[in-house]
This record gives structure tokens, C-alpha cells and sequence, in this order.
């Protein structure tokens, strides 16, 4: 992919060199954001899974048929 067509995926063409970098500034807060939220999700099935894996072994003990 060449610049100008990187530049206009991300919406950059036709800007100043301030425009530009505030709209590249907000784009990567945009993707930590997102990254931020992925992780966060992440986290929590995680945590869950563990949970019900504690459950699981706790059924286990107290049922040994």
C-alpha cells in the first residue's frame, strides 16, 4: 500500500501539518481505547473460566461418585 493510499484509508489527505497530526492523535487514542477494552474483556473471561474451573474441582470434591 503506498502512502497516499495509507493517507486516505486513514483520513489524512487535504490536511495542514497541524490537522493532520491532531487527527493521527486521535486515532491512536481511538485504538487504546479499544485496546484497552479488548484486554478488559480478556481479563473477565478469563477470570470467569477460572471461576467455573474452581466450581468444577469443588463439585468434584464434594461429590466423588
Amino acid at each position: 500500500m503506498s502512502q497516499e493510499e495509507r493517507d486516505a484509508r486513514l483520513g489524512l489527505t487535504g490536511l495542514t501539518g497541524a490537522e493532520r497530526e491532531a487527527r493521527i492523535r486521535l486515532l491512536r487514542e481511538q485504538i487504546d481505547r479499544e485496546v484497552a477494552a479488548a484486554r478488559a474483556a480478556l481479563k473477565a473471561r478469563r477470570a470467569q473460566r477460572a471461576q467455573q474451573a474452581r466450581r468444577g474441582a469443588a463439585s468434584d470434591v464434594e461429590d466423588p461418585s
